[in-house]
């Protein structure tokens, strides 16, 4: 980007999903525009002797969580160096409001310092997102606002790295998922660091005033430096097309002992919005209805009545006409079908699109993978529906149906992009920022909650379809042929033990 004279660095990562380059390059472009003006406008101050350095990380399977992105960090010195004074970490809706007011704060702080610094969250229970940490009393332990920016010392950055390599013997964690990237940071660090002062504690996240949660917040006595924006549909894609709930089919996951409980409760807030809604179950009950998936219910994972579900929706969906989309969700989701469609206005629907909530699992070795947790709701385009039902099969009918999905498209070349609207538990679950900064889609669970007043207060109401009518751009043909895939070994999951083979027709994982 260019710098401000040969002196101490400091390195701005842009952590970027591929469906959000634009605003990626955006950012940098904003500011290397705002380090030309303080140059030309300005004396440089001797005290801001940096070189000035902006890398964008785009997301390669596992670099979406900062501590799996520190080996990468680490083995290339030219960003990760001991020149490094100041890190700052962003997100692709990040907003940088002056690189001179982050310069004059940077300069007040000390560098050398086990440090790191941002708008700090706090659970107001103890939740399952976070793995039931501090469950004792979760409300004290702060956690980054990673779209609003963070902010580290190169010296608790290289402490990090270190910590983190392949080889290091003393790094543990406390799940093999990745699930909330900024708390398991913040948990990790504090878990595994000691401070630079003996007996001065652990370290915690620093709440900085000038690092802020939303744009409403730049207003505030002391100056934003570094906010949060909310992620708009039409920052996908260059071309939109119109898109509504009678473009998407909704296949939904029940059995017969939920038909009484919970189908009432999607009939009476989300479905009108969902006139392409089926009822998958494990007995045909004409009263609802339901369709028979032709499997008996099991109390866990549900990978063979998932697959099934697919190949019975992929069937009906040749019947109907102008389904571009499928949307499989648990029984106990609740969703916000306008926001829903919305958002897949600006998704080519004729590619290979599978979005969701993403989840990681041992993202930090080599068999590691993504996915999309199955409760917040999972999209596919319906030629990704083809290519699923043509090569992915279940090692056991009781494998965890999201996992084993995740897994197969991994393998398949397919990413999985990540949805910040969709959500695996309840809004209780979450800290108020990250709701009020990006309209929920969906939220799971009816678990100590009223359904119909979580819908009223989160889902419903004037968001609606906001996207932008386009021409989409020519349609392709996404028949794939099946995969030869080799050489991936075993891997260990949890009740299943799976491998590829490239010499049948389905990935048999």
């Amino acid at each position: 980007m260019g710098c401000f004279c040969h002196g101490r660095e400091i390195l701005l990562l842009i952590s970027c999903p591929q469906q959000n380059a634009h605003s990626c390059q955006s950012l940098r472009e904003n500011l290397r525009q705002q380090r030309q003006q303080i140059s030309e406008l300005e004396a440089i101050p001797a005290d801001y002797d940096y070189v000035i350095k902006v890398h964008i990380m785009h997301e390669l399977f596992n670099y979406w969580t900062i501590l799996d992105a520190m080996p990468q960090l680490r083995s290339q010195t030219r960003l990760l160096n001991a020149n490094t004074d100041w890190i700052i970490w962003c997100q692709h809706n990040t907003h940088v409001s002056s690189l001179r007011g982050l310069l004059d704060q940077l300069n007040r702080r000390n560098a050398q310092e086990l440090a790191y610094y941002g708008h700090a969250l706090y659970d107001a229970e103890a939740t399952i997102v976070h793995h039931f940490a501090h469950y004792k009393n979760p409300t004290w332990f702060p956690y980054p606002m990673l779209s609003a920016g963070v902010i580290f010392t190169g010296a608790l950055l290289r402490s990090l790295a270190e910590l983190v390599a392949v080889n290091a013997l003393n790094a543990t964690r406390h799940s093999e998922f990745a699930i909330d990237a900024a708390h398991e940071l913040a948990r990790f660090i504090f878990d595994n660091l000691a401070p630079s002062v003996p007996n001065d504690g652990k370290i915690i996240l620093k709440s900085a005033a000038y690092i802020c949660p939303s744009p409403e917040s730049v207003s505030k006595p002391v100056s934003c430096v570094l906010h949060a924006k909310p992620e708009t549909a039409t920052g996908n894609a260059v071309h939109c097309v119109h898109t509504t709930g009678a473009h998407i089919y909704f296949a939904i996951k029940t059995c017969a002992k939920f038909h009484k409980e919970r189908i009432p409760i999607i009939e009476r807030t989300w479905a009108a919005d969902a006139k392409r809604r089926k009822y998958y179950s494990d007995v045909a009950d004409a009263d609802i209805p339901t369709i028979s998936t032709g499997l008996p219910n099991v109390p866990t994972g549900h990978c063979a009545k998932t697959l099934a579900i697919l190949q019975l929706s992929l069937k009906d969906i040749t019947q109907l006409t102008d389904i571009r989309w499928l949307m499989l969700v648990d029984d106990d989701t609740l969703l916000s079908v306008p926001r829903l469609s919305a958002l897949l206005s600006c998704y080519n629907h004729t590619e290979h699109i599978y979005l969701g909530e993403r989840y990681g699992y041992r993202l930090y070795a080599p068999d590691g993978f993504n996915y999309h947790t199955g409760g917040a709701g999972i999209v596919l385009s319906v030629p990704l529906v083809r290519l699923i039902v043509e090569q992915c099969s279940c090692p056991a009918a009781n494998a965890p149906d999201d996992m084993i999905l995740g897994y197969c498209l991994q393998a398949l070349g397919v990413p999985a992009l990540h949805a910040s609207g969709l959500h695996q538990a309840r809004p209780q679950d979450y800290a108020p920022e990250l709701l009020h900064l990006n309209a929920p889609i969906s939220f799971h669970k009816y678990w100590q909650t009223t359904p119909e007043h979580t819908y009223k207060r989160w889902l419903a109401g004037a968001l609606g379809n906001t996207s932008v009518r386009h021409v989409a751009g020519k349609d392709r043909d996404e028949r794939a042929t099946p995969m030869q895939l080799t050489g991936h070994g075993l891997l260990q999951l949890v009740n299943m033990a799976t491998g590829l083979d490239g010499t049948t027709k389905h990935l048999d994982l």
